[in-house]
């Protein structure tokens, strides 16, 4: 193994803790402006996305307040994507991301997702310097967000390793295991993240078949590291 490659939301950090982030920077600007409790605002937000799902959150929070004449929810969508979320790592991430340095192996992310919105992630979780290659899928355009093969051509492209000696981890089912199988890199899925108010991704059967399946599946990230040599089992 010489390269491994993550996908970033609810692998390397919980996705729901930059939503969360977000809603706190829109429920603080509708509480200055209309004097209205923010913490209140909030919770009505997440239980808006549990509810409904992600898609049209924002709408339905002013209609619910009858601010939709008042706001444009554009300006909170803007808000929303635009903030410097406030979002951590997990806890083992640095230091499987320190195994792999101290060997040798070269590190990345291939992350879908709005340009602004994902380096902004990439900033708050202070990643820039610890990658070798960073892939925002969107600058190619969404005909090649994941499930694509072409992000991971550039990739390991650009850090000169072979798919045989590259690794894929990620979270999603649905899209993130499809194109690196079909290359012949070896998948690894981590299940440990829930996700709150997002679709059951992780493990529903109607993404699952043998294109979309990982080779191995983990509950943290740091287990990738005691695999070891099952990697070969694949090649």
């Amino acid at each position: 193994m010489k390269a491994v490659l993550f996908d970033l939301d609810n692998t390397l950090y919980p996705e729901i803790d930059f939503v969360i982030s977000g809603f706190k920077v829109i429920s603080e600007y509708i509480a200055d402006q209309y004097d209205l409790d923010q913490s209140s605002l909030l919770q009505r937000m997440l239980t808006i996305l549990d509810r409904d799902g992600r898609g049209k959150i924002f709408d339905t929070l002013l209609q619910e307040l009858n601010l939709q004449n008042e706001i444009n929810v554009e300006l909170l969508v803007y808000l929303y994507r635009s903030h410097i979320p406030a979002i951590h790592l997990d806890e083992d991430v640095l230091l499987t991301f320190e195994y792999f340095k101290n060997k040798g192996i070269a590190l990345g992310v291939i992350t879908d997702g709005e340009v602004l919105v994902q380096r902004n992630k990439i900033f708050a979780l202070g990643l820039e310097s610890m990658f070798d290659v960073i892939i925002y899928t969107d600058l190619l355009g969404r005909n090649y967000w994941k499930p694509s093969t072409v992000p991971f051509d550039i990739a390991l492209d650009i850090l000169q390793v072979s798919y045989n000696d590259a690794t894929y981890v990620g979270d999603d089912i649905s899209k993130d295991f499809r194109g690196p199988n079909y290359l012949g890199m070896t998948t690894i899925q981590i299940t440990r993240n829930e996700k709150i108010g997002f679709p059951e991704i992780l493990t529903n059967s109607s993404y699952s078949t043998a294109h979309t399946k990982p080779k191995f599946i983990v509950d943290k990230l740091g287990e990738i590291i005691s695999i070891g040599g099952k990697y070969d089992d694949y090649k």
